[in-house]
């Protein structure tokens, strides 16, 4: 026994005479025009986020973009200029009474100019489903008790006939964005994939609004936003969550993730990064009681 006690004592006492902090030098790369720009057919102001990335270990917000010029055209000929008038990164378009400028599937270019170079991208406006109804339920255990105080949501609503459909479905608890990786809720015709349409979503996405590991309580409220997105943007949806939920013994190495801000400026080598969309949005929520 002493001699197995003995056998521990060595083993630890090499293992920790093993251990050995290592710093980590990382390239710092070059900064890169960050935009997030998703917008939608809601009434009231629009906002487009312009920021430059940081290093990897910044433990701070991405540096404000301000002094750039940001306009979105369609198709039809209207154009609208976004003012970062706080200077503060967010560029925003305010509308007059009566006016928007949401138009179903009209084409919308994205333009922003910075330090003497043009950045684009474009995306179609697509219809969403109205949310049919939000309800909620006692959660269930694996052996068949019903809780009395913690409860999961759900949503209601039919996909879109005759077309293929995309949607990342938003859903917030108290007002709060469940904004992890992994609570990402998207769907191709109300299902995962192809093959389905116009039909109820399924099971799994309508529960979707109550991430796993997550249950409400009496008197919270749920809201879901039912955003369209087009088929470039579902693809780059889940890409980010593929890269950002990546770990564990089968993880692939990382890789970067799709933008389709383009540089238009002739010769440029400068790369930026981020995502423009524009889709419709439909809306629904309960409160438990």
């Amino acid at each position: 026994m002493k001699a197995y006690n003995f056998l521990i004592l060595l083993a630890a006492t090499l293992v920790s005479s093993c251990e050995k902090v290592i710093p980590v030098k990382l390239d710092q790369g070059t900064s890169q025009l960050t935009v997030d720009a998703f917008l939608d057919d809601k009434p009231g102001t629009q906002k487009i986020r312009l920021t430059m990335t940081g290093a990897y270990f910044d433990n701070v917000p991405n540096p404000a973009v301000t002094g750039a010029t940001v306009k979105l055209t369609d198709n039809q000929g209207h154009s609208y200029n976004f003012v970062d008038n706080s200077n503060t990164g967010d560029y925003s378009w305010t509308p007059s009474s009566g006016d928007t400028l949401f138009r179903l599937f009209n084409s919308y270019t994205l333009s922003v100019i910075y330090a003497g170079e043009q950045f684009q991208a474009t995306s179609i406006a697509y219809p969403a489903p109205p949310v049919d109804s939000v309800t909620y339920e006692p959660i269930k255990s694996a052996s068949g008790t019903i809780s009395k105080t913690a409860f999961r949501a759900a949503f209601y609503a039919h996909d879109i006939k005759g077309m293929a459909n995309f949607y990342w479905i938003k859903s917030y608890r108290n007002g709060v964005f469940y904004s992890k990786p992994g609570d990402m809720n998207l769907s191709q015709d109300g299902s995962f994939g192809d093959g389905t349409d116009g039909f109820e979503f399924i099971f799994p996405i309508r529960m979707g609004v109550t991430p796993q590991g997550d249950s409400l309580v009496m008197n919270d409220s749920v809201t879901v936003n039912l955003y369209a997105i087009n088929p470039e943007t579902y693809f780059y949806l889940n890409e980010v969550v593929q890269q950002t939920t990546n770990g564990g013994l089968f993880a692939t190495p990382p890789s970067n993730v799709s933008t389709n801000i383009k540089n238009v400026t002739t010769g440029s080598t400068t790369k930026p990064v981020g995502w423009f969309n524009i889709g419709q949005v439909s809306t629904g929520g309960v409160r438990v009681k």
